[in-house]
């Protein structure tokens, strides 16, 4: 087939795209014994250079500041929200979802709720912003 016999699609006008919509991902660990870290630390790295925030929601200790900067996440881009007494992950999940600010919340579930979940799912569709649960079995 020569070249002048191939058809490519027009580029379509940036004015034609619906704008993204916000949607959840879940990751389930089944075993604590494999460190998810290998396969997050560049994904974190490339979410970091988005033009809003990257949150993160109750980060595993064994992630630290020093091993997400070695492994090129911007931390100038990034919130590391913590649960305490006031605000567990679930709620700070859906805030970060809610506020709009954060191109993506990535949270480190432990709760089977589902109805919970609900809520993710739903802020996440109203915000247009990309949630990645990762929960523990």
């Amino acid at each position: 087939m020569n070249a002048s016999a191939l058809h490519f699609p027009a580029p379509v006008e940036a004015a034609a795209c619906e704008p993204a919509r916000g949607s959840v991902t879940e990751i389930i660990q089944h075993s604590a014994e494999i460190s998810l870290a290998p396969l997050l630390l560049p994904m974190l790295a490339q979410l970091s250079r988005q033009q809003r925030w990257l949150a993160l929601v109750a980060p595993p200790t064994e992630l630290t500041r020093s091993q997400l900067q070695q492994a090129g996440v911007l931390l100038d881009r990034v919130w590391i929200l913590r649960p305490d007494d006031n605000h567990d992950t679930l709620e700070l999940t859906a805030r970060a979802l809610d506020a709009r600010t954060c191109h993506t919340v990535v949270s480190w579930l432990s709760a089977e709720d589902d109805r919970a979940l609900d809520r993710l799912y739903r802020s996440a569709e109203q915000s247009g912003s990309q949630g990645i649960l990762l929960r523990s079995r």
